[in-house]
């Protein structure tokens, strides 16, 4: 290095300094003397010190400092580099099914909502989960409020009827984020929707299928979970608009599930008690939703979903929407990024297609 260069040759700056000084002295102090030029310096020093001093001098510092120079400039580069922006979280939507879901190990979905749990903890990694749930709708309110549950710790809520005992002791442990729900609450302010928080516990919508995907004793979902309402509405446009709302959340890794069902017929259930053959409108409507979700382009998704709810097999499909809404809030969260149903299933009157938008961090690399 340059430093120990000069150490080892302590006359280099010395010897020479001390001709300069008594030189500009002597032309200072005699009028007669007249002001010693760069190059006249110079030739009074090469009668002091040998040829060889010059030689040495004219070459080693010059390249010590031209890789000192190098790596200083090397470190300002990496210090001043940014660090490379983490991939957005992508965007799930469950089919979800009956609060028996975490119980029958037998169904085909059982192993598939188990394969995108281990995706989820093992692959995308979330720093927390944001989940909305078809069983949460705000009721005694308008059309235009979302609540969000700000509780650090909640019990379950058992929304269902007629079930054996054993199904109202399910439990899954989860840990909540008062301060992820307030800046959920303040993301939908900033979008012009109406939020408040509020304590409330998990619904079946959340736990059964997250009982499977993310079993406590296999794969335990170790982050801040939150859970947000959809509108008390059946309004698509709203529900985009939500979803748009916390787009801003994946950019933090933090996931955003959607669970519903993508055909949700419990009327016809009872005509199709025992039997697996799916209804004509299960097939027909998953598959029209799938063709929706699946466009390419972000606003011409957005224009083929509205449409799907127009269909002349919507309302056979759902009689009433809620479990098709948490859909579309999917759709608005994921922004410009591509949906892609990863399996279906047609069973009687219900459809349980399942859905990610954007990609896997080691995927479009």
């Amino acid at each position: 290095m340059f430093d120990t260069w000069v150490l080892r040759r302590p006359t280099f700056f010395i010897l020479p300094s001390i001709v300069i000084i008594v030189a500009l002295l002597m032309s200072a102090s005699s009028p007669a003397l007249s002001p010693l030029s760069l190059p006249q310096i110079l030739t009074k020093l090469k009668t002091f010190l040998p040829v060889s001093y010059f030689n040495t001098a004219s070459t080693a510092p010059i390249s010590t400092l031209t890789t000192t120079t190098s790596t200083a400039s090397s470190i300002s580069s990496t210090t001043t580099s940014q660090p490379p922006k983490m991939p957005k979280a992508p965007v799930y939507f469950f089919s979800h099914g009956g609060p028996d879901v975490q119980y029958n190990t037998t169904h085909p979905v059982y192993p598939v909502l188990q394969s995108i749990g281990r995706e989820i903890t093992q692959k995308v990694k979330p720093s927390a989960v944001v989940v909305f749930s078809a069983h949460w709708q705000p009721e005694n309110v308008g059309p235009d409020e979302i609540h969000v549950n700000n509780a650090e710790k909640t019990d379950l809520i058992y929304d269902f009827y007629g079930f054996p005992p054993h199904f109202y002791k399910a439990t899954f442990p989860s840990v909540g984020s008062p301060s992820l729900a307030s800046h959920i609450i303040s993301l939908l302010s900033s979008a012009g929707i109406r939020a408040k928080g509020l304590t409330r516990g998990l619904d079946h919508g959340v736990f059964s299928g997250f009982n499977v995907a993310f079993p406590p004793a296999k794969n335990p979902l170790e982050v801040p979970l939150v859970q947000v309402s959809l509108f008390n509405s059946e309004n698509p446009l709203s529900h985009f608009k939500l979803g748009e709302a916390v787009q801003s959340l994946r950019e933090q890794n933090i996931a955003i599930i959607c669970t519903g069902m993508t055909v949700h017929n419990l009327r016809d259930m009872r005509f199709a008690f025992g039997r697996s053959e799916p209804m004509p409108y299960s097939v027909s409507f998953d598959n029209a939703v799938k063709e929706a979700v699946e466009q390419p382009d972000p606003e011409k998704r957005k224009e083929e979903m509205v449409k799907v709810l127009k269909r002349a097999d919507a309302r056979e499909a759902h009689p009433w929407m809620d479990h098709l809404m948490p859909l579309y809030i999917a759709a608005g969260a994921a922004g410009a990024d591509m949906g892609k149903q990863t399996w279906t299933m047609h069973e009687a009157s219900f459809a349980w297609a399942q859905y990610r938008f954007g990609e896997l961090p080691e995927e479009g690399k």
